[in-house]
């Protein structure tokens, strides 16, 4: 089921950025940053805490890499003690985490429109932020927002709070926005939260509406790859063309004819592959989902009275598309694919419904 959210508000709010309330490192702080360190590997420690950019190069060299993860953990959190870390400062740190490891989070795909037919809104990241904040704070005043930019990417860190209690900062919610595209990223965010983060970015941007696209992936430069279009090679929709038959001639014996058509098959489904998904790299994805809906094929009277069968199939793999690839070329699979495969990219979405024409019980129909 998509959702779909109005702007309520388009005013842009002028002022400056709202405080986050700096306070000295208390222990609340202290544990934070102590089960974020004991949580990295040896090995992402020092690029994480280089990226995160609060502690000097002098301070980082001083750290002894040799020893328990937990007196390690204990070194980081004196050399912060020292440089007044906040949890400001530790959420920043936080988000940089997740960034490198992204991939730990499932991601879903939103996108803004106008119902004027506008080009794209310019929005400037500092009034982005104001408004953004602005209005969260109007909703749900017991929250924390930080956000730190990557390149064209804005990632946005909310830790939520209930009544008479601190936000947690242990379940935050992430979302990513690149300034200037109507394309929103969000993990983490629950069905309660997503009205109050969609509205937030509806008054921010000056969209009128947000809604939810089909796709969602652990991946999420993979996502940003479909939506944006970058891909090495543009896909097309098969079409049922001869392959050209570069190499393969005829031979006279039984095994060289059993080989020529062997190659010559080799050299169709190649060909065929290319036109569907192309020859470059594909998008990570690692889940396609589909409901289908059918309705009871038999006598009318009996037919109306049965609820349509439903039921959902879902294809998992590290690379799902690399794998029905794959499986095309190594004989396992006919090609061309099915389309509820090769649409996948072309349509922008992972998962589908997958219902039976009520004009005719024999065709079907993918929406």
């Amino acid at each position: 089921m998509k959702h779909t959210y109005k702007n309520s508000s388009q005013t842009q709010w002028r002022g400056p950025l709202l405080s986050l309330g700096i306070a000295a490192m208390d222990e609340c702080t202290i544990e934070f940053i102590k089960r974020m360190i004991t949580r990295m590997s040896f090995a992402e420690v020092m690029p994480t805490l280089k990226a995160w950019r609060f502690l000097a190069e002098r301070d980082l060299q001083s750290l002894t890499m040799e020893q328990a993860k937990e007196s390690l953990a204990m070194e980081v959190v004196h050399l912060c003690e020292i440089r007044k870390c906040t949890m400001d400062h530790a959420a920043e740190l936080d988000i940089v985490y997740n960034h490198a490891k992204s991939k730990l989070k499932v991601w879903e795909v939103l996108k803004m429109s106008k119902q004027t037919d506008t080009d794209m809104n310019f929005a400037d990241v500092s009034n982005f932020l104001t408004s953004f904040k602005k209005f969260v704070f109007s909703i749900r005043r017991n929250v924390t927002i930080h956000f730190r930019e990557f390149g064209d990417a804005l990632w946005i860190r909310i830790a939520w709070g209930k009544d008479y209690m601190k936000p947690n900062q242990y379940r935050p919610s992430f979302i990513v926005y690149h300034i200037q595209t109507p394309y929103v990223f969000m993990a983490c965010v629950t069905k309660t939260q997503q009205p109050v983060v969609c509205q937030g970015l509806l008054s921010a941007t000056g969209y009128d509406n947000i809604e939810k696209m089909d796709l969602k992936s652990r991946c999420l430069e993979s996502l940003k790859d479909i939506v944006f279009k970058r891909f090495s090679q543009p896909f097309q929709s098969y079409q049922s063309r001869s392959a050209p038959e570069e190499s393969c001639t005829p031979k006279t014996t039984v095994n060289q004819k059993a080989d020529y058509e062997r190659m010559k098959e080799k050299a169709r489904v190649r060909h065929v592959m290319m036109e569907t998904l192309g020859a470059g790299a594909l998008p990570v994805l690692d889940c396609a989902s589909y409901k289908l809906n059918t309705p009871f094929n038999g006598e009318a009277g009996i037919a109306n009275k049965i609820q349509p069968f439903q039921c959902v199939v879902k294809f998992s793999s590290p690379h799902l598309l690399e794998a029905v690839r794959s499986m095309a070329h190594s004989g396992l699979s006919e090609a061309p694919i099915s389309s509820l495969f090769s649409s996948i990219i072309n349509n922008e979405k992972n998962s589908f419904n997958v219902s039976e024409k009520m004009e005719s019980s024999s065709s079907r129909g993918i929406h």
